[in-house]
């Protein structure tokens, strides 16, 4: 590949300036489930940590696109398998110890290497990187001074640098870490515009300006305090009367309503995420093709995306969110057919139905914004196919721990995007190699070779073109073999006083603090 190479310098740490000193009070319906971004996948946690950390290569708020992070600048071989960054000289991280060189070779290694790993797992390396020790993708990684880092690969890798840019592999203080890798998953040392200062589970996470001048600019809200209000109609009431400042994740109806608020502006992030049903086919009877595409088939997809998602919600046809590289024209969303579903059963040598369970998580998503009504209508819905659906809500972390597991016949959840790229969509949730239980993100465990040959290739592959035909035919197989049911791709919402300036809506649905300001005082 070309050399890339960044022009201007987006300076990360250890600067110098002024910190405003206003306080900005956000409030969303749950908590993070840790705060080492390399050991969580879920936003909440990882939203928090992106403001915490920074990254070799950077997203440009609101993009995909790439900027320099800690690294000036870098450039590959001409068969991508050797890239070098070069680093902003005198950066430190929050501790004051220094970000150099050594300290991102610490990263990459304890991330990569399963001896480093200790009780934690790594599920985001494992899922963009194909594995730990020999089964990843890298190779190797030196530190040939103390301003440059070389990373090998064992070949070219397409989504490389974009998955070097996501919220998990931010770099951490190796000093911190050291220290105390249990105290680091509360209070993690980075090198973002923030540090966390406390961190009160299930109520509230303070986070102070770290850098004044992170990034050439001086940080307006020098306290963000991270409120927790499970209870909706108690946080769009709090909005409402300007006790906090900006309120995630409303439910539909919410978000109209404040929409018609004065002095509150409604955002609406870019469309990048899919809810989908994960059909687990090492528990039976989803182990036949047959009877996962009678759960596709008597599942009224359109009626869920109608009901209980805000405006721009659509049916999803593609695993993919639309517009995205490997879009698949041709393949469309199975229709809401119960005599179909039916028969299919029957072909199963089930004709009188089978009963099963279904997991959900009792608080919303982004993408997700009422599980527990969504529940309800799919349980209707198998119903009228003759499958008899128990409900099983379990609290967030709970959940996860359990659909990792592959505890679950059949767990409802979703996804919102990292990077932008099909890979990220689609490898992490199907493939083989992301089903290993107790770090598992296909939750479907289904294990297609043609598939995994496809992700294999697409990763492999440099070229835009090529990739998107290969993620077409992956999309097709997806829909072919329905090892899980995608529902929707939807808009995701946030609220914020008007007063507020420097709010860029971020397709990965986190929030960028250290840009916003107060109009009033820019």
């Amino acid at each position: 590949m070309a050399a890339l190479s960044a022009l201007v310098l987006s300076g990360c740490g250890g600067g110098s300036g002024t910190t405003g000193g206003a306080q900005l009070i956000v409030a969303r319906v749950k908590d993070a489930v840790g705060l080492d971004p390399s050991h969580q996948t879920d936003g909440l946690s990882l939203n928090i940590s992106s403001e915490v950390f920074d990254n070799l290569v950077r997203f440009k708020p609101g993009t995909f696109d790439i900027v320099p992070g800690i690294a000036d600048s870098w450039r590959s071989n001409g068969a991508g398998t050797i890239w070098t960054f070069t680093l902003h000289p005198g950066l430190r991280f929050s501790d004051g110890t220094p970000l150099d060189a050594k300290a991102v070779k610490y990263n990459l290694d304890r991330w990569r290497l399963s001896k480093n790993h200790g009780n934690f797992p790594y599920p985001y390396w494992a899922s963009e990187f194909n594995g730990f020790d020999g089964n990843s993708v890298v190779t190797d990684v030196s530190a040939p001074s103390s301003g440059v880092v070389i990373v090998q690969l064992k070949t070219a890798f397409g989504p490389f640098l974009r998955d070097l840019a996501m919220p998990s592999f931010g770099i951490g203080s190796p000093a911190a870490i050291e220290k105390d890798p249990q105290a680091f998953e509360l209070k993690p040392v980075g090198s973002g515009p923030y540090e966390v200062v406390e961190w009160v589970k299930d109520d509230h996470i303070t986070l102070t300006a770290a850098n004044p001048s992170w990034d050439g600019r001086k940080i307006a809200y020098a306290t963000v305090i991270v409120r927790d209000i499970p209870d909706q109609s108690t946080s769009v009431l709090s909005m409402k009367k300007g006790d906090v400042d900006i309120l995630t994740d409303p439910r539909p109806d919410d978000a109209r309503d404040l929409e018609k608020e004065q002095g509150i502006t409604l955002y609406r992030q870019p469309s990048n995420n899919i809810t989908y049903l994960a059909l687990n086919v090492d528990k039976q009877p989803f182990g036949d093709v047959r009877v996962r595409r009678a759960v596709d088939y008597a599942i009224d997809k359109a009626a869920i995306a109608a009901n209980f998602y805000s405006l721009g919600a659509q049916v999803a046809d593609n695993w993919t969110p639309p517009g995205m590289l490997g879009a698949n024209s041709a393949v469309k969303a199975y229709p809401h057919d119960v005599s179909a579903a039916k028969k299919l059963i029957a072909q199963a040598g089930l004709p009188n139905g089978f009963s099963t369970q279904l997991y959900y998580p009792t608080s919303p998503r982004p993408y997700m914004p009422e599980p527990q009504r969504m529940a309800e209508a799919i349980q209707a819905n198998l119903a009228d196919a003759g499958i008899k659906v128990t409900l099983q809500p379990l609290e967030f972390a709970v959940f996860l721990t359990k659909v990792r597991n592959g505890e679950h016949p059949m767990c409802l959840i979703g996804w919102t995007g990292d990077n932008g790229d099909p890979d990220n969509f689609m490898y992490p949730l199907l493939d083989q190699d992301s089903a290993v239980k107790g770090q598992a993100q296909n939750f479907s465990f289904w294990r297609d070779p043609k598939f995994h040959v496809l992700m294999l290739a697409g990763q492999q592959t440099v070229d835009e073109k090529k990739r998107a035909a290969i993620y077409a035919q992956a999309n097709a197989l997806i829909h072919d073999q329905a090892p899980a049911v995608p529902i929707a791709h939807s808009v995701v919402s946030f609220a914020a006083k008007s007063s507020i300036g420097g709010i860029v809506p971020r397709p990965d649905s986190a929030l960028n603090f250290e840009l916003m300001y107060s109009k009033g005082n820019p």
